[in-house]
């Protein structure tokens, strides 16, 4: 078992310096003391005061070599310690150890399970991951600890595991499974913990206590508050995506199962569900046009279910315009990107700040046609998905603009950048305090963390932090048909299984092509020609209004060249079993590099059986991309690793990278990239191919 010193360590507390360094070694790797200096650019003598204090406390030692490792305290069964794992999430949106040997017990289970339902909504790996983010969501929102958050997420990943058996008492089952998996360690759970969990996964359904409250390492836990975020996170996964519901489909049911069409009929009519805090927490609700939401079973179903719980929230139902919303409003959004007559200045000055990515591109088209609509003036701040972006952007461009001359600020989606989140959460208060309202619409999991500290400083009317799948951020409430084919589109981009769409028309999957062609063509055209200073805004500005006024003809135009341009790999693979292995030159646009291992996977074929089962399910690519500094310590080499973001049967590629070398990767579940050293590169590889060949 861990020793109590490890069991003691909390990240979450520890001074600044020290987190900082201990975070670091997790993510990059042992190092030298004097190359950790230059990293986190701290003074020798500051540093060595801080390592020295890390070491009595148990949490780094110095190997024969000299250099600093973090000392983590694994288990025989590589799990970390409870109190340490929630404060490396906030180095990666993937997932700590534990979740990760929970899921590769848990996905067998579930698609298993999928399989047997008599049912037609999906219970799978996809229904329980996406219950998992609403949780997640929901737990820091509410102000969860640590260890609470940790029971919160492994209880939903396992609270369908009982399906399996018995549908009617799977809750029941699911509690039972998760006590004896842990209890012959097939779970990274203590007994006491999964005693916990097993009783979350029992109350998510029928009765239970809301008031009671538990021990777990010393610390009490609020097992009914849990409890009660699981079984609303578990209600909130009820739009369409549940269920693939066309017209095929549809006659089957009524043939065989006529009971069933009105319950599936009506998820369908649920276009999407999103949190939105102002601070208080409101869940809303967008349906179809001409949907009557009081006779919806599944509105009354979610009605009932928080009215259950003592969570303080409401329910919006918004009816969706059909699309497009007017001419008029197309015309006008075009007619505003002209300087506005002097008389028309006077209106409330909006800035809409997002790095480029397609995902965000297509937020802030929808934002900025939003804030058109409510008579904003709108300003945008585009600038390149780059690693030290959020740095540039809260330490730089906002910290020197004056907020009292600014109604509203909209953020989304900066990347997660620990060392930068104490200038974001002083930059908002600044900014909220000259009278601005500010708008957080975040799709990445590690930035979470820091929304209890935004939503204690949303004193403001209008203060926004946004959550949801990730069709769902970008700002405005009266929306349009228009609006969720878009939101697909963002959520199509981001390739995660999460939060794919069902009934996927050939349309949206050429729209988004040509979106992806379009930003990849801007992206190349300053590498070829690079200038000292690009507006990106200028050169993006078109698309923003092409999205807005639901040209998708125009996208579709742009897709014939995306194949040949961005998902053709130079460099034939190297097959070895289900994986294969791409040794590339430097790319230009190193994100397209995905879609040719896409291509690569399809062009493999299918397995002659039921469901999306590809011959060779995984691909990775590698280059050599070194820095200066990264040559002085023998060079780098980035990887990207997928499996088919459509596979049904493979193990995500997430679950098969090896925990243990290197810096921990970034993606989702089905596409992960990591920056290695040249050394450990070769060695990560093989690794990763085994894996992928023994699952």
């Amino acid at each position: 078992m861990i020793s109590q010193p490890h069991a003691q360590l909390n990240l979450l507390t520890l001074p600044t310096a020290q987190r900082q360094v201990l975070l670091y070694l997790v993510r990059e790797g042992p190092t030298s003391e004097a190359a950790l200096a230059r990293a986190l650019n701290q003074e020798p003598d500051g540093l060595a005061a801080t390592v020295a204090a890390l070491q009595m406390r148990h949490a780094i030692t110095i190997d024969a070599t000299g250099r600093l490792c973090a000392e983590l305290g694994r288990t025989r069964r590589r799990a970390l310690p409870a109190r340490l794992w929630p404060a490396l999430q906030t180095a990666s949106r993937l997932y700590s150890a534990q979740e990760i040997a929970t899921l590769r017990t848990v996905v067998p289970i579930l698609q298993f399970a999928r399989a047997r339902m008599g049912e037609f909504t999906d219970h799978g790996p996809g229904h329980v991951l996406r219950v998992k983010v609403f949780a997640t969501q929901l737990g820091h929102v509410l102000g969860l600890t640590a260890n609470e958050q940790h029971l919160l997420r492994a209880a939903a990943l396992l609270h369908d595991v009982g399906n399996v058996v018995d549908r009617a008492t799977h809750h029941v089952i699911s509690q039972e499974t998760v006590e004896k998996l842990a209890a012959t360690d097939r779970l990274p759970f203590s007994r006491r913990e999964a005693e916990l969990v097993g009783l979350l996964c029992r109350w998510h359904r029928r009765e239970y206590d809301p008031e009671r409250c538990d021990e777990l390492a010393g610390e009490t836990v609020r097992t009914g508050l849990m409890a009660s975020i699981l079984r609303v996170a578990d209600a909130l996964d009820s739009d369409y995506r549940r269920v693939d519901y066309d017209d095929k489909f549809k006659r089957v049911l009524a043939l065989f199962y006529p009971e069933e069409v009105p319950f599936l009929a009506d998820l369908d009519t649920i276009l999407g569900i999103r949190i939105c805090c102002t601070p208080k927490l409101q869940l809303q609700i967008f349906v179809q046009p001409g949907t009557q939401a009081e006779q919806s079973f599944h509105i009354r179903a979610l009605r009932k279910d928080v009215a259950e719980t003592p969570l303080d929230c409401t329910i919006q139902v918004i009816e969706c315009a059909p699309a497009p919303l007017s001419s008029r409003l197309a015309r006008d959004v075009h007619a505003r990107q002209a300087p506005l007559p002097a008389a028309q200045t006077d209106r409330p000055h909006a800035i809409i700040a997002c790095p480029l990515d397609p995902h965000s591109v297509i937020m802030a088209a929808l934002s900025r046609k939003h804030l058109f609509a409510a008579g904003h003036r709108v300003e945008l701040l585009i600038f390149p998905d780059a690693a030290d972006a959020t740095s540039w952007l809260w330490r730089t461009e906002l910290a020197d603009r004056e907020p009292s001359e600014c109604a509203h600020l909209i953020l989304i989606g900066d990347r997660p950048d620990a060392d930068a989140t104490s200038t974001l959460l002083a930059q908002v208060e600044r900014w909220q305090n000259a009278g601005a309202q500010v708008t957080i619409l975040n799709r990445h999991e590690a930035n979470w963390g820091r929304l209890p500290h935004l939503l204690r400083q949303t004193a403001h009317a209008g203060n926004q932090v946004i959550l949801g799948g990730d069709w769902a951020y970008f700002w405005g409430d009266q929306i349009d048909e228009a609006d969720i084919f878009w939101g697909r589109i963002a959520a199509l981009c981001t390739r995660d299984p999460v939060q794919s769409t069902v009934g996927l028309s050939s349309d949206e999957q050429t729209v988004s092509q040509g979106l992806l062609n379009a930003i990849y063509d801007h992206i190349a055209s300053v590498r070829r020609a690079p200038t000292e200073n690009v507006n990106w805004t200028t050169l993006i500005t078109p698309l923003l209004e092409r999205i807005a006024t639901d040209d998708r003809g125009w996208f579709i135009d742009q897709a014939s060249t995306f194949g040949p341009r961005y998902a053709v790999l130079p460099a034939a693979g190297q097959p070895t079993g289900k994986a294969m292995w791409f040794e590339l030159t430097a790319p230009t646009a190193p994100h397209a590099v995905y879609w040719g291992l896409e291509a690569a996977i399809e062009a493999r074929g299918r397995m002659p059986v039921r469901g999306i089962c590809y011959r060779t399910p995984y691909a990775i690519a590698t280059w050599s991309d070194s820095s200066a500094e990264d040559e002085t310590n023998g060079g780098a080499v980035e990887l990207l690793a997928i499996n088919h973001w459509r596979e049904e049967e493979a193990t995500p590629i997430r679950l098969l990278y090896p925990p243990d070398i290197g810096p921990a990767p970034e993606g989702n579940e089905c596409a992960i990239r990591v920056r290695l050293p040249t050394a450990l590169a070769q060695q990560v590889v093989q690794l990763l191919i085994a894996a992928c060949n023994e699952n």
